[in-house]
């Protein structure tokens, strides 16, 4: 008969590749150095951006007007939440960096699905959005935030190069954009995220869709944000829609334990709205996609946009660089020790970082049975 230690250690065997894989990470735009799906710290430790080696893979270009978008690798994506996409000038990222927020997905992102998807897929969540006219010229870093809807208090936030080009010439439009929320972090307590809601942003900025089943709330709670006394929004219901400017404001924050996600699966849709560009290149309107949930609160698509590619097989060892591939954005393996981000159709390859593998195209932490076994003893 199996003792019961050695049915804790088999458990624990069991469910150790799951949690490798249990987070979400940014797949589109390419991110800097080597990608890590885990939240930040509570403690703000490693804000920004899991302070991952900031290394250039592949220069994102985002020419001023052009559409671009927004995906994933993963499956927890914890019920949706909210996310943001910002930007700072600068290259070497530090905790005093100054984000600007350029889009606000407020609620299903990076899906609207009531727990998790099924562990054997990714989300498909995609949000294309247009570069707008305020960002200015040259090599800086953008950033996605994501607030999580289930599961415990968090903030994920994965970081990647962009070369920006056709935009200002100076920084005056980029500063009066509206500063990124902060929240979930020590380092920024005075908001609380609530449990099993989607979130809206205090200062979401012109760019912006509400793509959520609700319940509404403000991402502080009603306590007021960080640095900043313009009041919190009120919560709204769902729906695919332009918003008006909204004036800049400082970054709110937020923390606190829940309960774990819930696994389930649901049909998904794709939600098309416009958003308006400010004054400046002529393809100045862009469409924001997002998944939403098959509710009778959800809207119906206008125009369902073209499905993406299937993914290219894993390449076997030994594959070239440069080799084809598609969709844009995904993640491939070359073996266990090497990976790659398919990037307009060719891939490079680059060693995975150590104590991980790559896997079923996904990074993933390599099994330590002997650690286990200390855990379980």
């Amino acid at each position: 008969m199996m003792s019961q230690k050695s049915t804790l250690l088999a458990a624990m065997l069991v469910m150790a590749p799951l949690a490798a894989n249990a987070h979400m990470i940014m797949a589109n735009p390419l991110p800097y150095g080597h990608p890590n799906n885990s939240p930040l710290d509570p403690s703000g430790s490693d804000f920004p951006c899991k302070s991952v080696p900031y290394t250039v893979n592949t220069m994102n270009e985002w020419p001023v007007g052009s559409s671009q978008y927004l995906s994933f690798t993963g499956s927890a994506v914890h019920g949706g939440g909210s996310c943001q996409i910002s930007v700072t000038t600068d290259k070497a990222l530090t905790k005093d960096s100054k984000w600007k927020v350029i889009y606000s997905i407020e609620g299903g992102c990076p899906a609207s699905v009531a727990g998790n998807l099924d562990e054997t897929k990714n989300s498909d969540g995609r949000f294309n959005f247009t570069i707008p006219s305020e960002l200015p010229n040259g090599e800086m870093s953008m950033a996605w935030t994501w607030y999580n809807k289930v599961g415990n208090r968090e903030m994920y936030m994965n970081c990647g190069p962009i070369k920006v080009s056709g935009g200002a010439n100076d920084n005056t439009a980029f500063d009066a954009l509206p500063d990124m929320a902060v929240a979930n972090l020590a380092i920024t307590p005075n908001c609380k995220t609530k449990e099993s809601s989607d979130y809206t942003f205090e200062n979401p900025g012109k760019y912006k869709i509400s793509a959520g089943t609700g319940p509404y709330v403000s991402l502080c709670g009603g306590a007021p944000s960080t640095g900043g006394d313009a009041p919190a929004p009120a919560p709204q219901q769902p729906a695919a829609s332009q918003s008006p400017p909204a004036n800049p404001g400082n970054s709110s924050a937020c923390r606190a334990p829940s309960q774990a996600p819930v696994q389930t699966s649901t049909l998904r849709t794709m939600v098309t709205v416009t958003a308006p560009l400010g004054p400046a290149p002529t393809s100045a309107q862009g469409n924001v996609s997002a998944p939403s949930a098959n509710s009778p609160s959800a809207p119906q698509p206008s125009q369902a946009p073209a499905a993406p590619a299937a993914p290219a097989p894993a390449p076997s060892s030994g594959t070239a660089n440069g080799s084809s591939c598609s969709p844009d954005g995904s993640i491939l393996c070359n073996g266990e020790t090497q990976f790659g981000i398919c990037n307009h159709g060719t891939v490079v390859w680059q060693a995975v970082a150590a104590g991980t593998k790559c896997q079923n195209d996904a990074i993933a932490k390599r099994d330590y049975a002997h650690r286990n076994m200390r855990t379980a003893f």
